[in-house]
């Protein structure tokens, strides 16, 4: 059956945007993440931050996602 919303049903163009979200939010993550551990040259991961940091995270990332 034809489903307008599988992924591979769709246009180039949706799926090439479709990525580009995909990516922005990743870099997104990153740079929040970067943030809460003041910049200091290495990379870190999420798990790696306190719980009041990652608390911090995802109010900073609500914020973010629910403005556009």
């Amino acid at each position: 059956m034809y489903n307008p919303n599988s992924p591979s049903n769709w246009s180039w163009s949706k799926a090439f945007a479709e990525m580009e979200k995909t990516v922005n939010k990743a870099e997104l993550e990153l740079q929040i993440i970067n943030h809460s551990h003041n910049y200091d040259g290495g990379m870190k991961k999420f798990t790696e931050l306190s719980k009041s940091q990652q608390d911090d995270h995802y109010e900073i990332l609500t914020q973010i996602i629910w403005r556009k």
